[in-house]
């Protein structure tokens, strides 16, 4: 007896089973997304727990963005995205990660999802890109012209677009998600590197010709991975000065 390990029995709450029974009916099917849940007074008799336990089950299935409860009518199945999830959190996630961190993380999936984009890239995709790419550029010159937060915020979301446009191309979801699940504290940092960059435009010490976004699609669109992933890491090295 005395070589046995110690194990704690844990409790788990009601709460804790029937918000576990509700996401394996939704993740199994039976529950698709738009559909509308049973009601609480059903759901209680189903799982035999009272409302408020019903309730609150609901309000954590709300929270992580997998339903949603419209008044007067009751609560449905979302269309799940772990975009909206990590963007609650995202503020605190990015105050404990160096941009060096930050770094490694977008050249372990962008470089990788251009690889894949090369090889399962749609004439619609580049379509997209060029369209992302164009709108990059435009939102790029206002800022340069007139430097605000406003035209700041539009350059930011356009460099994104472009990125995540990459990762929808590389026909791998898991990737896209990745990045999704990264763009607000990515473009936090972002914002951070272009209002620097645009100091050193001001004082005429620093021009970024020709533009790495144009070369990665250049490269993209010619199938040739190892200049892409040069423009890559050249287009990050100077983001990191």
């Amino acid at each position: 007896m005395k070589n046995m390990k110690s194990k704690k029995i844990t409790h788990i709450s009601a709460v804790d089973q029937v918000c576990a029974h509700l996401k394996e009916g939704i993740l199994s099917g039976e529950w698709a997304t738009g559909t509308k849940l049973p009601s609480e007074s059903d759901l209680s008799a189903q799982y035999g727990v009272n409302r408020l336990t019903v309730r609150m089950a609901l309000q954590t299935l709300s929270t992580l963005g997998v339903v949603e409860t419209r008044a007067g009518d009751g609560t449905y199945v979302k269309d799940f995205s772990i975009e909206h999830m990590f963007h609650n959190v995202s503020d605190f996630y990015y105050e404990r990660k160096s941009v060096e961190e930050i770094y490694a993380l977008r050249e372990l999936i962008e470089v990788e999802c251009c690889r894949l984009a090369i090889i399962n890239a749609t004439k619609e995709d580049k379509i997209e890109l060029k369209l992302r790419l164009d709108l990059y550029l435009e939102a790029k010159e206002v800022y340069r012209e007139h430097a605000t937060e406003e035209t700041l915020n539009k350059l930011v979301d356009e460099d994104l677009f472009f990125h995540y446009q990459i990762a929808l191309m590389s026909h791998n979801s898991v990737y896209a998600d990745v990045f999704a699940f990264t763009r607000n504290f990515i473009r936090q940092y972002l914002s951070e590197i272009i209002l620097k960059k645009n100091d050193l435009w001001l004082q005429k010490k620093y021009d970024e010709e020709p533009d790495g976004h144009v070369e990665i699609y250049n490269s993209i669109c010619e199938k040739d991975f190892e200049k892409c992933k040069d423009f890559y890491y050249k287009t990050l090295s100077i983001e990191m000065f």
